[in-house]
């Protein structure tokens, strides 16, 4: 695995993520994809059609895995509004792009994502493989998923629906992230912003967000 190329600023919380989640990921597809992920998500082998077709939709597509597991659950998630929602994906990919949740049946447990996409960036794979491990031995139903943006902040957390992006998080802060949200509350520490926001807007909704239960 090749060496950092983001400096170690960046990994240790001394550069400034603020404002860097993705401003165009409102409307998420989630793929559980249990084997090997090529470095492009959509150039992995066995996807659904779904899964490209998801993307020219503008939605953007995450593959999922939990290690042991061998399911091939599709979920879909929207991020803005006042009401954002999970659950397990029905098929209807105009809905999801739209923001109506007529594409999921019942909404589900929140989705608990962490970046160990090696093949993308090799921090993601270091930083984000052992924040997986050691959350999930923890007992936290987190998922490996493929590249969030923003691997120069490894590890990534991501919580949906609300489209929560934490980064560089340690195994303890994402914890603390993680029960703070299960109580309603947003902690300040590490976020980087929350999906489908403007950047320019992301410090300003958050400064709202955080007074209020998620």
């Amino acid at each position: 695995m090749r060496l950092c190329e983001h400096g170690e600023d960046c990994h240790a919380g001394r550069a400034d993520a603020s404002g860097s989640a993705p401003e165009a990921a409102r409307a998420w597809l989630l793929i559980e994809h249990p084997a090997s992920w090529a470095a492009e998500p959509l150039d992995t082998v066995g996807l659904p059609d779904v899964a490209r077709e998801a993307g020219k939709l503008g939605i953007r597509v995450q593959l999922i895995r939990r290690p042991g597991e061998d399911r091939r659950r599709v979920y879909a998630a929207w991020t803005v509004g006042s009401s954002p929602w999970a659950g397990e994906f029905t098929g209807d990919l105009d809905a999801l792009a739209a923001g109506s949740d007529s594409a999921i049946g019942e909404r589900t447990d929140p989705l608990y994502l962490v970046c160990t996409h090696g093949r993308r960036d090799a921090c993601c794979g270091r930083y984000g493989g052992a924040l997986a491990r050691s959350l999930a031995s923890g007992g936290y139903p987190v998922w490996e998923t493929t590249h969030v943006g923003g691997h120069r902040f490894a590890a990534n957390l991501v919580i949906l629906p609300h489209g929560l992006y934490y980064g560089p998080v340690t195994a303890d802060g994402a914890a603390a992230a993680i029960d703070a949200y299960r109580r309603g509350v947003v902690l300040t520490s590490r976020f980087r912003g929350r999906a489908g926001v403007p950047a320019a807007d992301q410090s300003a909704e958050y400064a709202e967000f955080a007074d209020r239960p998620a």
